[in-house]
């Protein structure tokens, strides 16, 4: 008999073996989950989409993931995140606003010369680069919800993808070699323990929690940093602080990229079971239009943010990587970076550009309804 978890766990063993197709120097590695999510969701459209306890497993599955993999890259990047900001700090806020804009911008220009439905292009532009506080500040500013949702459905898995693909084709296209790449020097000191400190941990996510649903007044919009956002700060801050009295937020980086691995995969094999039937439920050619449309955008953005941070700001590509996937604020992306360049700074980059990404979708949705009116 089928059940959630039985899914989920299939979803994860085949995507894995996907993963570790290789097709010259190409594999999905643990992206493949997502596809093998997106196959058995739509396999079992009837039961994802039409069992209640289908869709709130899978939403539990999506945010005890999400928490776990944010919360242990945070702590692992901890080490490194003070020197990386004070070393490419403003660079960050630049690189982020500017991917942000670059999406803003093109979607503003697919509004003016194609005659469609503007606010399924507002959603478009927050799936495309997979912005649910975007979303967000869209849906509370516009009369025309289910429009924009719609956009925002169909616009949301060709944004996944084309951060995905590109991290892991970027490097061979423009022939950089990961290996010979510059490092900031790492932080050796971590908790010489193996036992794993659950307590610390929990504080950390429980305050990241907190963190995330404190509302935040712009003036013109409230938003809320939400589950990753408020865990990158804490698992940042935290572990960059290391203890505070007897409580050490020093944990041993081999048992966090345990829990991150673990994390990732559920994660991304959440999305795929949860969004499968969708993509197909909602495919014709309106749809299709609109998913070429995302994958446009997505590209553009990602393609600008490259060569701005590659041969304007001269970042090396393991921190370059995760600060493209942070200003696409692109969890899954992320996941694909730190596989591609075995590095934590991409985790950094991702960290430090994600805060600046997040004030920029908030920013720049609320233009776009006000254009549209």
């Amino acid at each position: 008999m089928l059940n959630p978890y039985l899914l989920l766990f299939l979803s994860i063993f085949f995507g894995m073996l996907l993963g570790n197709l290789k097709i010259k120097n190409f594999k999905l590695g643990t992206s493949g989950t997502l596809f093998s999510g997106l196959f058995f969701g739509w396999l079992f459209p009837h039961f994802v989409s039409s069992e209640k306890s289908f869709q709130n497993t899978f939403n539990i599955f999506f945010q005890f993931s999400l928490i776990l993999f944010v919360t242990s890259i945070g702590l692992i990047a901890s080490k490194e995140i003070k020197e990386i900001l004070k070393k490419y700090g403003m660079k960050f806020l630049i690189l982020s606003l500017t991917i942000t804009f670059s999406g803003f911008l093109l979607t503003v220009t697919f509004i003016l010369i194609l005659k469609l439905n503007p606010y399924n292009l507002i959603g478009v532009f927050s799936g495309s680069l997979t912005s649910s506080p975007g979303l967000a500040t869209a849906l509370e500013s516009v009369n025309h919800t289910s429009e924009v949702v719609f956009g925002y459905t169909v616009g949301y898995i060709p944004g996944v993808l084309a951060v995905i693909f590109s991290i892991y084709l970027i490097p061979s296209i423009f022939k950089i070699k990961i290996s010979q790449q510059k490092k900031l020097p790492e932080n050796k000191k971590e908790a010489k323990e193996k036992t794993f400190n659950l307590l610390s941990y929990s504080l950390v996510i429980a305050i990241g929690i907190i963190i995330g649903n404190i509302p935040l007044n712009l003036g013109f919009s409230t938003i809320k940093l939400g589950i990753t956002g408020g865990l990158l700060i804490s698992s940042l801050t935290l572990g960059s602080i290391g203890n505070i009295g007897k409580i050490n937020f020093s944990f041993n980086t081999d048992l966090l990229k345990n829990i991150q691995n673990l994390g990732l995969v559920m994660f991304l094999s959440s999305i795929g079971l949860k969004s499968g039937y969708k993509v197909i439920e909602n495919f014709n050619g309106y749809s299709l239009i609109l998913m070429v449309i995302s994958l446009i955008i997505a590209l553009f953005s990602i393609f600008i943010g490259f060569f701005l941070g590659k041969y304007v700001f001269k970042l090396d590509w393991e921190i370059l990587a995760g600060a493209i996937t942070g200003g696409m604020t692109s969890t899954p992306g992320l996941g694909a970076a730190l596989e591609s360049t075995k590095s934590n700074l991409a985790v950094a980059g991702y960290g430090a550009t994600y805060p600046f990404a997040l004030l920029g979708m908030v920013v720049f949705n609320k233009i776009l309804t006000l254009l549209t009116f």
